[in-house]
């Protein structure tokens, strides 16, 4: 009978002190995984809850990695994006600010719901200057080269935007094509950002310190 003595309890002290000093890296790993599959998910659920967003808004959301030392991850919507997605997610009275808040059906829009780049600067030189729509500019947003264009506060609390004359006998009427409101806009909560994160780095968070776990052992010196 052959006896062979192994001594565990010095393996097993050995095993903890790689574990407990890899932990720390793993859960880093774990978090910034987890803070991807967040952001991945914000993207993934924008169109179920704002009407076809443009590419520019897909690409609204970033990460910061999380470090040993703190231990914390960060999902956040990037400045440009993020200054008009809070009103989106937080809802909230938006106080007017002489941009574009509202198009009126007699605008042609592009395929995200917007005007073409550019077109509110060129339409607003276009009445300061006194002068008509091109007809191909016309037929890009949907205002006829024969009207005339007024830029401005029409008076009797009407907004201040870009107008297109209607001249019927004597009488003179202004339609708005692109308004300014004055008064606060009100917005309610309409993209739930904060459960999406909630509930995606409940679900996959488990498996990526698992994972990231099981890499810190195994290339653990």
């Amino acid at each position: 009978m052959i006896t062979v003595k192994v001594d565990t309890a010095r393996l097993e002290r050995r095993l903890q002190a790689i574990a407990g000093e890899q932990v720390p890296f793993a859960t880093a790993l774990a978090l910034t995984n987890t803070a991807r599959d967040c952001s991945k998910a914000l993207a993934d659920e924008l169109p179920k809850h704002l009407e076809n967003p443009t590419p520019f808004t897909l690409r609204a959301f970033a990460i910061q990695r999380a470090e040993k030392a703190s231990l914390r991850a960060r999902v956040f919507a990037k400045d440009a994006q993020g200054r008009y997605l809070k009103w989106q997610i937080d809802g909230g009275d938006r106080a007017p600010n002489r941009k574009l808040q509202r198009l009126p059906a007699e605008i042609a829009l592009n395929a995200h719901g917007n005007l073409p780049a550019g077109e509110i600067k060129r339409l607003i030189a276009l009445a300061k200057a006194g002068k008509r729509v091109s007809k191909a500019r016309g037929a890009k947003v949907g205002v006829s080269s024969k009207v005339d264009l007024f830029y401005g506060n029409p008076g009797g609390g009407r907004a201040v935007g870009i107008y297109k004359r209607i001249v019927k006998g004597d009488q003179e009427f202004l339609v708005p094509l692109v308004i300014m409101p004055q008064g606060p806009v009100k917005y309610r909560p309409r993209f739930p950002a904060e459960r999406i994160v909630r509930d995606t780095a409940a679900r996959v968070f488990p498996e990526r310190f698992r994972a990231a776990m099981q890499r810190a052992v195994s290339t653990a010196k």
